[in-house]
């Protein structure tokens, strides 16, 4: 899955990639040495033992990333995340020109059994048809423990950004929120031209991998996890313990009937398809202005 996400990241523009590998056990180890020592712009960043350290701009991880690459904007994503741009260039991203924040939508894939077959991952014109699941729903433990219907698969998933470091102090867990530096106002807005596709299930090995990582983060890190952070891990983990992570992984395909309905309901579609559905919705906005101006 890595050499696909960074080939796509560097497709779309990204000019250098710094990759964290928090003691993996799958060979991923391997791959990054691999990349880093075919490409002469991706980096490997040394694992952190102080998680609210490593969020800073000034930290172990972003210090030395900003000194030495010296970007005017930084993403931080997932292996298992493809950042899809309507251009194909994430530079072009409309809204870079006037703001410092720029929220980028994550959808999971809808995916049926036999799927994702990876190799089909590695062109731009395949990401941007993978269906995708934009009727999200807003899940949380409690809803699912009452309501066990539900498929984690259909979650809204907190956004991933593009930000100016030079106007952060440091990012929030999880990498989905930010904050200013101290007396800075940070111009904000909802990227229209750009998405995510997330793909948490390509197989049952990596999930459970996942999950027994997991498990290991919230040993070393519990307190910055407190409350309902990462609710969704922590289902996981008792699952797994209860004997039934394969059945809830099954659970989260999409069978060929079901997925033809969603497609036909508008419950999934593809990156090309929330592009045109954005252009739609901003030219009726327009037209609304426009008339109410005369």
């Amino acid at each position: 899955m890595l050499p696909r996400t960074i080939g796509a990241l560097l497709r779309s523009g990204v000019e250098t990639i710094s990759i964290m590998d928090d003691n993996s056990g799958d060979g991923t180890a391997l791959a990054i040495d691999v990349l880093c020592a075919t490409l002469s712009n991706v980096y490997r960043i040394p694992t952190i033992t102080d998680l609210s350290g490593g969020l800073t701009m000034d930290g172990p991880v972003f210090g030395p990333i900003l000194a030495r690459d010296q970007p005017d904007w930084i993403l931080v994503g997932d292996p298992d995340e493809f950042w899809i741009s309507k251009s194909g260039d994430l530079r072009k991203t409309h809204a870079l020109k006037d703001h410092d924040l720029v929220i980028i939508e994550r959808f999971n894939a809808a995916l049926r059994p036999e799927e994702p077959d990876l190799v089909h991952l590695e062109t731009d014109g395949a990401l941007r048809d993978l269906p995708l699941i934009v009727k999200q729903v807003q899940l949380s433990r409690e809803l699912m423990d009452a309501e066990p219907e539900h498929r984690w698969i259909t979650h809204k998933l907190a956004p991933k950004l593009m930000v100016r470091p030079d106007q952060l102090s440091r990012f929030g867990l999880g990498m989905h929120t930010v904050f200013g530096k101290e007396g800075t106002q940070l111009r904000r807005t909802q990227g229209q031209d750009v998405v995510i596709a997330h793909l948490p299930f390509s197989s049952y090995e990596r999930f459970e991998r996942k999950v027994n990582n997991a498990r290991l983060v919230f040993e070393r890190f519990d307190a910055e996890h407190s409350g309902n952070k990462a609710w969704h891990w922590r289902r996981w983990i008792e699952i797994q313990k209860n004997g039934k992570l394969r059945e809830e992984y099954d659970r989260q395909f999409l069978s060929e009937n079901e997925l033809t309905g969603c497609r036909e309901s508008g419950a999934v579609t593809t990156a090309t398809g929330i592009f045109a559905l954005r252009k739609t919705e901003a030219d009726a906005r327009r037209l609304t202005r426009e008339r109410m101006e005369k």
